[in-house]
């Protein structure tokens, strides 16, 4: 009885037929992300040298670089750029094409500052007198 019904599955298998295949074709399409900056509020003083956390996001896809800019009322001076990958970010550190130079903070080279990145601007302190200036970041 065990034998016949083997056979029996056998035959339903070499029998049925093919499974019908069709070609499935699936479309994907890349929509570029924005680029960013993003900081603390934070002032600039007479009282000794600050440290501003910017955070600059390039999502873009592009490679293309981008530069980080001063938006202060009054010039300040900006003495160090230190640069890390934003947690769970797989970034590009950005390599300077420019450092700091007048109302430009960094200039990243093509091909470098894209993901997430986590900078620290050190800004000189002001003169003693001086009133604060607060300290804001554009990126483009």
């Amino acid at each position: 009885m065990l034998r016949r019904t083997l056979i029996v599955c056998a035959i339903a298998l070499l029998t049925a037929g093919p499974a019908g295949a069709g070609t499935i074709i699936v479309k994907l399409t890349f929509v570029p992300g924005k680029l960013v900056a993003k900081s603390a509020a934070t002032a600039a003083t007479a009282s000794g040298p600050v440290q501003v956390p910017v955070t600059v996001a390039d999502g873009r896809g592009s490679g293309k670089g981008w530069t980080l800019r001063l938006a202060t009322s009054r010039p300040v001076t900006v003495t160090s750029i230190t640069a890390r990958c934003a947690a769970g970010s797989t970034c590009t550190l950005p390599r300077a094409a420019q450092g700091p130079n007048g109302a430009v903070v960094l200039q990243a080279a093509h091909d470098s500052g894209m993901g997430v990145t986590n900078l620290v601007v050190t800004v000189a302190p002001l003169p003693t007198g001086a009133k604060p200036v607060p300290v804001a970041f554009t990126v483009r």
